[in-house]
């Protein structure tokens, strides 16, 4: 028989107690000093710093911007920008970025394409306004493609100067893995468009100023988009002000031509298409009042129901330009908030909650970012923009052309196989989106 001696039992107890409990302290202090050495940036070294020459890690410049919101992309979703500098040292400059003047030297050039003699273009020929804007876009496409040629790119894309592309679904926010992801048998991807919906109705520089989104159809369900549809129109004809067809990306190959604006084409075969689930194109829509009437200025036709459409290929533009032709600045400006500017809290507090309209931080933290950094101001961002007047170029472009896409008129050897394919498809313009019919 075995005797209990219980101040012994209680004794052992607490000191199992105490160890247990300095064991937890320990434990606990090891995991904060773990955590606090994990976050602090003082003396690591960043082995991400090797990947972008000229992104140093600075102690002293403050964070690209004191709101919260970049404050949170940038700890959360953004580690390579927050507290970095964007500037362009020796060790690398910006790509250089070719700008081409439309010379008279050019347009003779173009004035020889053989796009002019084939009919998937014909219909938009000879007018005033937009159908000339992509007439032109479709020329200055297929010079690119010669160009793209010529530079060894793998892919062309073809946007304007008030978008932006946004590879979302990316690990790296970029456009290159986007493209590098795409199956190799994929031909052209659609990258459906955003459109922009501006909060005030003095907007400056859209990309920076601009953060809310109408999402495009491919991205929504389609029961939440016809269900949420009249809201969305905000009182205007359709779901977005203008196009709601994307852009299209193409790989380069031989035989390829564009097929508008929107699209890409080849001459001897179908292309094989896919839509990205994730990445979009930001069109930032009438996002300053001004564009209102530079949009006025820029168009010689007249505010008749007959130029209207000859002149405008959507509903949204013929409605703004009448507005602008018609009516005084006070009267404008009225417009334009009822029918651009978003204000009604509750209305954008639904939209964004059922997913038809969606916050995008991305491109105001990186244009942020680099406005402050002064590279749009620098020296070497500056004479990255060459001036191209050089004949060769354009010689090139017109033989590369004629070389890459057989000859430049139906009358020179083409075959009938070659003719049928090129009758078949004729150039997709802007589209609205899907519309609710009552």
């Amino acid at each position: 028989m075995v005797l209990l001696n219980p101040a012994s039992s209680s004794s052992s107890t607490q000191a199992f107690a105490s160890k247990l409990i300095l064991l937890l302290t320990i434990l606990s202090l090891s995991l904060a000093l773990l955590a606090f050495l994990l976050q602090w940036r003082g003396a690591l070294h960043d082995p991400t710093n090797s990947e972008f020459p000229g992104m140093g890690i600075s102690k002293s410049r403050r964070p690209i911007s004191s709101s919260d919101f970049l404050h949170f992309l940038g700890r959360h979703r953004f580690p390579y920008f927050r507290d970095w500098k964007f500037s362009f040292g020796s060790r690398r400059k910006p790509k250089g970025v070719q700008v081409i003047y439309r010379t008279r030297k050019l347009e003779e050039q173009q004035s020889k394409s053989r796009i002019w003699n084939e009919s998937w273009l014909a219909s938009f020929f000879y007018k005033p306004c937009n159908y000339e804007l992509f007439v032109k876009q479709c020329f200055n496409m297929e010079m690119a493609i010669v160009m793209a040629r010529e530079a060894g790119m793998d892919w062309i894309l073809h946007i304007d100067t008030d978008e932006l592309v946004h590879p979302a679904g990316t690990h790296e926010y970029s456009v290159r893995q986007v493209l590098a992801e795409v199956p190799a048998n994929v031909d052209t991807v659609i990258f459906p468009n955003y459109e922009s919906c501006v909060e005030k109705d003095d907007v400056e520089e859209p990309f920076s100023e601009v953060s809310m989104f109408k999402k495009n159809y491919e991205h929504v369900l389609r029961k939440t988009y016809f269900g949420n549809y009249n809201d969305a129109m905000h009182g205007n004809p359709n779901y977005f002000l203008t196009y709601g067809n994307g852009k299209s990306a193409a790989r380069i190959q031989d035989n390829l031509r564009p097929n508008g604006a929107h699209r890409w084409n080849n001459y001897m075969k179908t292309p094989n298409e896919m839509i990205l689930d994730e990445a979009a194109v930001l069109h930032y829509s009438y996002a300053k009042f001004t564009d209102l009437t530079s949009r006025r200025d820029r168009c010689g036709c007249k505010p008749t129901e007959k130029d209207l459409k000859r002149c405008f290929m959507l509903e949204f533009d013929r409605s703004a330009f009448i507005i602008a032709s018609t009516t005084t600045e006070e009267e404008m400006h009225k417009w334009y908030c009822e029918h651009v500017v978003w204000t009604d809290k509750r209305i954008k507090k639904k939209l964004l909650r059922n997913g038809i309209m969606t916050r995008i931080y991305e491109p105001m933290v990186i244009v942020e970012g680099l406005r402050e950094s002064g590279v749009f101001s620098s020296s070497d961002y500056n004479s990255a923009f060459l001036n191209l007047k050089d004949e060769s170029l354009l010689s090139s472009v017109a033989h590369g052309n004629n070389n890459s896409t057989f000859y430049y008129s139906y009358d020179d050897g083409i075959t009938k196989t070659h003719w049928n394919v090129l009758e078949t498809s004729n150039a997709i313009p802007p589209l609205s989106p899907p519309f609710r019919h009552a």
